[in-house]
């Protein structure tokens, strides 16, 4: 099985597991917004977020606003554009999918010693530090 797919049918599960009929795309654009929960975005800076066209966002976007997902406002500086928010069902959602991800994240570690976690986690952690370090050096982030 190629990581794709395997990464497509671990992305189908977790939603399953979190009840929400929700495509990739859709659960990324919901992400992205909960992360950002206290910005709302006009479609072109939600589409340069996600690395993907304008049009391809406004059919997200609409589809999302037909489930209750997001909701549309208008822009304060330009009133011929709109803002893109996360609803409190959206925010639901992206809990539900997040803590089925955390859900599966712990099942990994069953049968581990408490130990081997948190040695592997301070060990992940510096991995992820030299990393950071590493690409301050290369893109002088």
């Amino acid at each position: 099985m190629s990581q794709s797919t395997n990464q497509v049918r671990v992305h189908e599960e977790l939603l399953r597991a979190a009840g929400v009929r929700l495509d990739r795309a859709g659960a990324a654009l919901l992400y992205k917004l909960r992360l950002y929960a206290d910005t709302p975005f006009r479609v072109t800076s939600l589409a340069a977020l996600l690395g993907v066209d304008a049009p391809t966002v406004t059919r997200k976007v609409q589809q999302l606003e037909r489930l209750g997902y997001v909701a549309r406002e208008q822009d304060p500086d330009d009133g011929r554009a709109s803002l893109i928010r996360l609803t409190r069902s959206g925010q639901d959602t992206v809990d539900r999918i997040l803590a089925a991800h955390r859900d599966r994240l712990a099942r990994l570690f069953d049968g581990w010693h408490d130990d081997d976690v948190r040695t592997f986690g301070a060990l992940l952690e510096q991995f992820s530090e030299s990393i950071r370090r590493d690409t301050e050096v290369i893109y002088g982030d």
